[in-house]
């Protein structure tokens, strides 16, 4: 077992993809009469993401060549459904800005997130606001392998949904 005092020894490899069981999950969750924006889809084109979600009946917007700081137009949305990228130099400059837009989200991160100083202090002010879903076991992600994405069904962390002004039930924030 590593230890984290060692974790900056590791490479963040950010070429996973979020795959539709991940959706289905909490697809009962999510509002159908909302429209959704998959906003991390960068040069994402094997992502399959907007579409899994288009076929679980989600009203989605999203397209990979927009970057969610640099598009000075956005597309029309209500909730921000996704999975950020994992290296922490480019989620915590997302975390800040879906905060300071003030707009629900729901999205799939590391458990370990939850325990940070700078996740506490980005929702210092919003704890309120603030609401974890836990699913049941691991969420497995698609790996790039050359030119296709491949199930693996070894993550070695565990995921919540971070959702933020959501106003979820508490009664359905455990998964499974």
């Amino acid at each position: 077992m590593a230890n984290l005092v060692d974790s900056h020894k590791f490479s963040t490899f950010d070429d996973y993809y979020t795959p539709k069981s991940a959706w289905e999950y909490i697809a009962h969750l999510i509002p159908k009469d909302k429209i959704i924006w998959e906003a991390f889809c960068l040069h994402s084109k094997l992502s399959k993401s907007i579409n899994n979600l288009k076929e679980l009946g989600f009203n989605v917007v999203g397209n990979t060549d927009i970057d969610f700081f640099k598009t000075e137009t956005r597309p029309e949305y209500d909730i921000i459904v996704s999975n950020p990228p994992f290296d922490k130099n480019i989620k915590i400059p997302i975390l800040k800005r879906l905060v300071a837009d003030g707009k629900p989200f729901i999205l799939v991160m590391n458990s370990m997130n939850i325990y940070s100083n700078y996740f506490n202090e980005i929702f210092a002010d919003n704890k309120k606001d603030l609401q974890l879903i836990i699913p049941r076991g691991k969420i497995y992600f698609e790996k790039l392998e050359g030119d296709i994405t491949i199930l693996k069904k070894n993550t070695s962390f565990y995921c919540v949904y971070v959702c933020y002004k959501m106003d979820i039930p508490n009664e359905k924030l455990w998964i499974g």
